[in-house]
Parts: C-alpha cells; sequence; structure tokens
C-alpha cells in the first residue's frame, strides 16, 4: 500500500482517531496540542449532523464554518492546494469531503509521509496510550466546562426572568397607581364640577325669588292703583 494510500484511510478514521493518531505520530512537538486538537474533535462532530462523533470529514461549507470558529482566515480551496503542492492530496484527486487530518497537516504543517508511518503508531504504545489518556482528559474536562456553563446560563436565565417578573409586576403596580391618581383626579374634578353647577343653582333660585318679589311688589301697586280710580 502506498503512503497516500494510507492517507486515504486515515482520513476514513473517525476525528477522534485521525486526532489521536496525528498526535501520537508527533508527540514529541505536540504533546502539549491535546486540549486544542480535541477541541478541533468537538467541533467537527457537532458540525456533522448526519455522522457528528462517528464522521470522519465536513462537506466544504461545514469546513469554512470550522475554519471561522477557530479564526482561521484560509479557505478550503487554499488549504487543499496547498496540501496538492505537497502530494497529500493527488492532482486529479478532487475530494467532497474535508476530513480532520487534512486540516491538521495544513495546521501544524508537517510532514504527511511521517504521518503515515505506522512505525510511530505500534512501536510506541506507551505514548500512543498517553495520546488516548490526554484526549480523554480532556474530553472530561471539556464536558464538565461545559456542564458548568450549562448550570451558569441556566442560572442567569432564571435570575432574569426573576428580574423581568419582577419589572414586569412593578410596571403593573405603577399602572395601577396612575390609573388611581387618574380616578381621584376626575373625582376631584367632577365635585368640583357639581359644587359649581350646586352654587349656579342657589344663585339661580335667589334670583328667581327676587323676581318673584319684584312681581308681587307690582302687583300690589297696580291694585291700589286701580282701588283709588273706582
Amino acid at each position: 500500500m502506498s503512503e497516500l494510500d494510507k492517507l486515504h484511510d486515515l482520513c476514513k478514521k473517525t476525528y477522534k482517531e485521525q486526532a489521536v493518531w496525528f498526535l501520537n505520530a508527533f508527540w514529541d512537538t505536540l504533546e502539549k496540542e491535546g486540549e486544542t486538537l480535541w477541541n478541533y474533535v468537538i467541533v467537527n462532530a457537532e458540525l456533522d449532523l448526519e455522522n457528528h462523533e462517528e464522521g470522519c470529514g465536513l462537506d466544504e461549507m461545514k469546513a469554512h464554518v470550522f475554519l471561522e470558529k477557530f479564526d482561521e482566515t484560509l479557505t478550503v480551496r487554499e488549504m487543499r492546494a496547498k496540501l496538492r503542492s505537497t502530494g497529500a492530496i493527488g492532482e486529479a484527486e478532487r475530494p467532497k469531503t474535508v476530513p480532520l487530518t487534512h486540516f491538521l497537516l495544513y495546521k501544524y504543517a508537517v510532514d504527511w509521509h511521517t504521518l503515515t508511518d505506522e512505525t510511530r503508531q505500534g512501536s510506541n504504545k506507551e505514548e500512543m496510550a498517553k495520546a488516548e489518556k490526554m484526549l480523554e482528559e480532556v474530553a472530561a474536562a471539556v464536558k464538565q466546562s461545559e456542564s458548568k456553563a450549562a448550570t451558569a446560563r441556566k442560572a442567569l436565565a432564571e435570575a432574569q426572568s426573576a428580574e423581568n417578573a419582577a419589572k414586569e409586576r412593578e410596571s403593573e403596580a405603577v399602572a395601577s397607581e396612575n390609573a388611581a391618581k387618574q380616578r381621584e383626579a376626575e373625582a376631584k374634578s367632577a365635585a368640583e364640577e357639581a359644587k359649581k353647577r350646586e352654587a349656579q343653582a342657589f344663585e339661580d333660585a335667589n334670583a328667581a325669588k327676587d323676581r318673584e318679589a319684584d312681581a308681587k311688589a307690582a302687583q300690589a301697586e297696580l291694585e291700589a292703583a286701580l282701588a283709588e280710580v273706582k
């Protein structure tokens, strides 16, 4: 089997298997990159909506999303051009997906021939076990962080909900207070208007009495005049 065929087979492994193989192959220089590689594994699995953690590569659109999540400015085409120049992708090859291995080869600028050297895997079981263990520890740490983050998000959502409910109650109380003040103002206005009407009625009654008295006086004068004539 050619080295390129071996690379193709490696690219068919799951995201985790690709990361473990890569980390083990370059353990001497990339030992501290375990957490970073595991983050790559997680994001690939999240973006792979069909196969999830059992997947091995993303379509170009999802691959671009993956690159953006890690602030990588290159495009899939640029990455493939670089790998094609090293022979990692054959000139006639037109891959439909982007395996994690291709990104790692580009990211760390390592020799893909070295990556396909199986002696760097099987001949050093202790180092391979370390790589596996490191990724497992990182996975556990990530899950714990995610759990804590989820708990924090839930607490924040509950606090915000309680705050919104309190604000709503406060708003309702203010609205009720304003409505009560409005009703009080209307009642005062109605009372003042009633007083005005009462005063006007009293004034009108007095005026009517005066007119009645004047009419009686005039009638009395008339009757007296008529009596003198007789």
